[in-house]
């Protein structure tokens, strides 16, 4: 019989069926497990943990952000708010600029320029101002404000219609203007030749110190530019016209008829600007606008005509009495005047009564043409 081996067991090795079965509770590798499973939740704990941590700082930043922001737009509106009522008290309470002088001699886009701003934006340009004033009135026709448009620009003084004017009255005042600006006067009469070398000449020595600068500073030569001032009526065109000898620009007995500026070329060196005239009738005392409207230096829409008319006869007959006895008997005797004229000029209505309104017409128009006398009215 064959016999039976003994069954041995073997520390440390189990049978096939003892390493399929479930481990013991409490085993190593459930310990390990169930370690690892708490380390794993732990970890995402703290990963949520941290997450909310950041999430609650992000929104701590946000909120902190837009309270800046708040902060910073009612601030900013405080200043808006702050400035404006600074500029609007600013312009309440800013001192006006001064009387006397433009503040701004250059015209607003889309506003005319007044004959003032034309002439003070014009005399920046030029070389040299030539001023023609009237020999009758060398006084009055000066610019009330000729000191401040031109300032130091070099000038010539013009005084036209010596003719018209009583030449040792007017010598006199030559003498008084020289001496109280310091400017050449040059006494003319454009009803003739003689003279107008001598103007030339002067307009080229008063530019020769700006003509030397610019040669130095290796600028080429170039004519000299000139420009024509003063007001109404005193010859401004008739001069250029004078110089040239050919009418280049358009004249005529009545204020103001010049519309434009224009170059005119009088002299290799030199250029003319003619330009309208100027007059500030708000800057003249009545008795200086009656002296303009007696030698129609005035327009005659902003005169009464029988009262200037008037007014010259007492003017004459304080000046120049014999002129008027020789224009008409008896006229310098006080309380003769326009009746007196129309009388014995035999200037009637259709009722056969003094035309009182013709008598001042004629008297101006003749007075103006130099067929009453010469007279210079200034002083």
């Amino acid at each position: 019989m064959p016999t039976k081996r003994p069954n041995r067991r073997i520390s440390g090795l189990g049978s096939k069926t003892g390493s399929n079965k479930p481990s013991r509770p409490g085993s190593g590798r459930d310990k390990s497990r169930s370690n690892s499973g708490q380390s794993r939740s732990g970890s995402e704990s703290a990963r949520g943990q941290r997450g909310g941590d950041s999430s609650r700082r992000g929104t701590e930043k946000n909120e902190s952000a837009r309270n800046k922001l708040d902060d910073s737009g009612r601030s900013g509106d405080a200043s808006k708010n702050a400035g404006a009522s600074g500029s609007k008290q600013s312009k309440s309470t800013a001192p006006s600029k001064p009387e006397g002088k433009p503040a701004n001699t250059k015209p607003r886009a889309g506003v005319k320029a007044t004959p003032f701003q034309n002439i003070v934006e014009m005399v920046k340009w030029v070389d040299l101002v030539v001023e023609v004033l009237d020999a009758r009135l060398p006084l009055s026709t000066r610019h009330p404000k000729a000191e401040e448009i031109f300032g130091r620009k070099p000038r010539l003084l013009v005084l036209a219609k010596s003719d018209l004017a009583d030449a040792e009255e007017t010598r006199g005042l030559i003498e008084q203007i020289k001496a109280e600006t310091g400017h050449e006067c040059l006494l003319v009469s454009l009803k003739t030749s003689s003279g107008k070398g001598q103007i030339m000449s002067a307009c080229v020595e008063a530019t020769k110190e700006k003509l030397e600068a610019l040669v130095k500073k290796g600028i080429l030569p170039r004519p000299m530019r000139v420009c024509v001032v003063g007001l109404p009526n005193v010859g401004k065109s008739s001069l250029i016209n004078w110089l040239i000898g050919q009418n280049r620009t358009k004249t005529g007995n009545r204020p103001g008829i010049t519309r434009g500026t224009q170059w005119v070329r009088v002299h290799p060196k030199l250029e003319l600007l003619d330009t309208p005239g100027i007059l500030p009738s708000a800057s003249f005392s009545k008795t200086v606008r009656d002296r303009l409207a007696i030698c129609n230096l005035i327009p005659d829409s902003t005169y009464d005509r029988m009262e200037i008319a008037e007014e010259a006869i007492l003017v004459l007959r304080a000046k120049y009495p014999r002129l008027l006895d020789a224009y008409i008997q008896g006229l310098s005797v006080d309380g003769t005047g326009l009746y007196e004229i129309a009388t014995a000029r035999n200037l009637l209505t259709s009722g056969a009564k003094p035309d009182i309104p013709r008598a001042a017409a004629l008297l101006l128009s003749e007075l103006r043409d130099g067929k009453v006398g010469r007279i210079t009215l200034d002083p």
